[in-house]
């Protein structure tokens, strides 16, 4: 393909046979490259001789050594550090550190691959390269591919709208259609320029996350972005199905995000106004919506389900959480059986325009919580405003507060939901609504709760119904 495009002229289209392209792409000039069904690019070669060395089937070559970059484990794994990725028939094999068994793979001191299952009459396939697509001019649109299989490292993306994580992002690229899985790193990162969009892609199983971004104008629509964090990257430093930071005039709308291993979608450090709309959120395993350290931002119209119950302890299994942000309007939301709800958050953060929360509104979310899971203990909260080692936030002149939110709660007498308001847990919606927090709070009656509900619909062949509702 790389020789295509070289002799492809600029502002063209060129449309891409189907074949499996086992090589990696830089795109030089403004270009539209459309695959044809059955294009595809991946990372990875085939390896074909293999020999048994006592249980293990070991190969004949040596993977190469990929750059390691910065990045946070989970406790108890080192996988987010080993690039190195082997699939068998298509299927993704974990690396261990030694002793594999069926479904497994190891590096031996050579870097040899140690296969647990027999090759024999398999298609095994390693990676070889770091990344599908590279960028190196403006203009560029990438429709109609399968890529899969990259060795990137943490916080990179295995395609970029640049040639080097940290480098020269170039502008008005479209990444629109495509099947994007299985990098090592995040799936893509179109970062350090205008005019960026995302759309309609499907982005699954990354090793880190689905979308890495540092965004201007950015629009991100129509998406599915599901089952990421592979490789266990730590949830709470960055890790999820999508994370962008410095963010800025970003729209994420009409996307699904679920069964992310970590948050689902985090604006993180001095991003501002953004807009995060009409999004449906369910399954991960940490928040669903985390707007923090940034300001100006609009989150509205999202439907969010059975989110953060992988970390169900304070505030951090928030279905929407604001943290330490401002000039925030969350709105309009339908939240459903999530370990809590929403939270808004202020505690020392180290900068006074990080701490000085004010001007966060909450207002016409419908939060329906669901009985407490098993074994999950401490505080839930349906909507709670939080403060910590700093001031202000609840003074008359902040400008936070929540109006018309509606609630339904399965509770129970030892887990009580609870709400929060200037520094007082309330396990009673009627005091929680006379403070600035909560006003207009009210209960829905059963034929609301089941009307919002039906925003839910049938997912996966299901009703979408709780076990826990």
């Amino acid at each position: 393909m790389q020789a295509e495009i070289e002799r492809t002229p600029p502002g063209a289209t060129l449309l891409v046979a189907p074949c499996v392209y086992r090589e990696q792409i830089v795109v030089d000039k403004p270009l539209t490259l459309k695959g044809r069904p059955g294009a595809e690019i991946t990372g990875t070669d085939v390896w074909r001789r293999w020999r048994k060395m006592g249980r293990y089937w070991v190969s004949e070559r040596s993977v190469p050594r990929f750059p390691q970059t910065a990045v946070r484990c989970m406790p108890g794994t080192r996988r987010c550090l080993w690039p190195e990725q082997v699939f068998l028939d298509g299927r993704p094999l974990r690396q261990v550190a030694e002793n594999p068994h069926p479904g497994q793979f190891a590096l031996d001191p050579g870097r040899r691959v140690l296969l647990g299952d027999d090759p024999d009459g398999h298609r095994v396939e390693v990676t070889v390269r770091r990344y599908w697509v590279l960028g190196k001019a403006s203009g560029v649109t990438i429709e109609g591919f399968i890529m899969r299989g990259a060795a990137n490292g943490g916080r990179t993306g295995a395609l970029m709208n640049r040639m080097t994580p940290g480098g020269k992002g170039y502008a008005d690229w479209t990444v629109k259609d495509n099947k994007l899985s299985d990098a090592h790193g995040a799936v893509i990162s179109l970062s350090k320029a205008p005019g960026l969009k995302i759309l309609d892609n499907d982005i699954y199983r990354g090793g880190q996350m689905g979308i890495l971004n540092t965004g201007r104008g950015e629009l991100i629509k129509g998406n599915t972005v599901h089952d990421n964090n592979t490789e266990g990257f730590d949830t709470g430093w960055e890790a999820g199905g999508m994370k962008t930071s410095h963010a800025s005039e970003v729209i994420l709308t009409s996307n699904t995000f679920y069964r992310n291993e970590g948050s689902a979608v985090w604006f993180d450090i001095d991003s501002t106004h953004n807009t995060i709309s009409g999004n449906r959120i369910y399954d991960n395993t940490g928040f669903g919506i985390h707007y923090e350290i940034s300001s100006h931002g609009e989150i509205s119209g999202n439907v969010l389900w059975n989110n953060g119950w992988g970390t169900p302890r304070w505030v951090l299994g928030s279905a929407i959480a604001s943290s330490n942000s401002s000039v925030v309007d969350i709105h309009d939301n339908m939240l459903a059986w999530n370990a809590d709800g929403i939270s808004v958050i202020g505690v020392d953060r180290g900068r006074q325009t990080w701490n000085d929360v004010h001007d966060v509104r909450v207002r016409r979310n419908v939060i329906v919580m669901g009985r407490p899971r098993r074994g999950v203990v401490g505080d839930r909260f349906a909507l709670a405003w939080l403060q910590g080692d700093v001031r202000g936030m609840f003074s008359p002149g902040s400008g936070n507060r929540g109006e018309d939110n509606m609630f339904w709660l399965a509770n129970s007498g030892e887990h009580p939901t609870l709400f929060g308001w200037g520094g007082k847990r309330y396990g009673r919606l009627s005091e929680f609504a006379r403070t600035p927090g909560g006003l207009g709070s009210r209960y829905l009656t059963p034929a609301e709760k089941d009307s919002a509900l039906k925003k839910i619909g049938p997912v996966g062949g299901k009703t979408g119904r709780s076990t826990h509702s």
